[in-house]
């Protein structure tokens, strides 16, 4: 059985149950020798990869954005998740992360045997789609490089200075280097191992780019004065995503919601205030979450009380639904008024 091949469905549908059965045993024996499928790609690969998503995006960038809506797609995606192996281990709403599933035989092998049912073909993506979506199961997001670097074309004006708040997995820096238009990154991320991550990113894809990668939660973070064109971030959804247990965590130093909205989501926006230049633009994309169900409104009433103008709110197009429509979130746009 060749494991690194691609099992189409309909080559599945004509197996026996015993074959099946062999199949699925194959697959798991190959995954347990081999280890965790990453991303994994060599320094020319990575170098491919950045061409391709950089292409696409001077091909189309401008149609990202259309009237309200931010369109999701792909590319660089993979590019940007194998500098972060450590984000499938992280927790999502106390549920089963990726690796945990991964790494218990039974439900391994449950996984292994619903994605060959289900999908239309079995490789490492396969196997790395069958884990995000084992049932109790919920890994990260990272926000798309593409949408990232349409929102920097619209909204940063060329050779801008941007502030990424919490960095997160780097699809904001990327984005960030495809928009052509960023001048000087300067992005903020507590937790190591993901700072590691970003650091590594930056020095093998753009060494030359002026970016400046810290340590540092953004509450903590307090930019020079009107040096900033725009504050632009996802931030922690308060408690949803763990992103490590060191004590730099938002939801480990401010474990009640009013707490976290007043020392983390309101010291951070009273620093990009301070940093943004008359007239630049803060842009928030954040959602109601089952801990914190009025997260959208509160961001927005912070907002608007520290003086910030509502310019717009767009909306990332996340999953399909029913009858043809998506699932989205919302992206607030804000500027920095005199």
């Amino acid at each position: 059985m060749l494991i690194e091949g691609r099992i189409s469905r309909e080559q599945w549908e004509y197996l026996s149950e015993d074959a099946t059965n062999r199949l699925a045993e194959d697959i798991f024996k190959h995954y347990r020798s081999m280890g965790f499928p990453y991303y994994e790609f060599s320094e020319k690969e990575k170098i491919q990869e950045l061409g391709k998503l950089q292409a696409f995006f001077d091909r189309g960038g401008d149609g990202i954005i259309e009237e309200n809506k931010i369109r999701m797609t792909m590319h660089g995606l993979a590019l940007a998740w194998s500098y972060f192996p450590h984000s499938w281990e992280v927790r999502s709403n106390k549920m089963k992360t990726p690796f945990e599933v991964y790494s218990d035989d039974e439900l391994f092998m449950k996984a292994i045997r619903r994605r060959l049912k289900r999908g239309t073909y079995f490789s490492e993506s396969g196997i790395r789609k069958a884990l995000r979506t084992f049932s109790g199961t919920q890994g990260v997001s990272n926000f798309r490089p593409t949408a990232a670097g349409a929102i920097y074309k619209r909204y940063c004006p060329k050779g801008g200075t941007v502030w990424d708040m919490s960095c997160g997995y780097g699809g904001r820096l990327l984005g960030a280097l495809i928009s052509r238009v960023v001048g000087r990154y300067i992005g903020t991320e507590p937790c190591l191992k993901t700072f590691d991550g970003l650091m590594k990113m930056k020095s093998e894809l753009f060494p030359s780019m002026n970016a400046i990668i810290l340590k540092s939660g953004s509450e903590d973070f307090v930019p020079t004065p009107n040096t900033l064109d725009l504050c632009f971030t996802s931030p922690p959804y308060f408690n949803t995503e763990k992103y490590s247990n060191e004590e730099t965590q938002s939801y480990k130093k401010f474990e009640s919601k009013e707490n976290w909205n007043e020392k983390f989501l309101g010291q951070t926006i009273k620093n990009c205030l301070i940093g943004l230049k008359a007239g630049g633009h803060l842009i928030i994309n954040i959602a109601n979450v089952k801990s914190h169900q009025t997260l959208e409104s509160d961001t927005v009433k912070i907002c608007l009380e520290q003086g910030l103008a509502h310019v717009e709110t767009l909306r990332l197009l996340l999953s399909s639904i029913t009858k043809g429509g998506y699932k989205s979130e919302p992206v607030f746009v804000f500027r920095k008024q005199g």
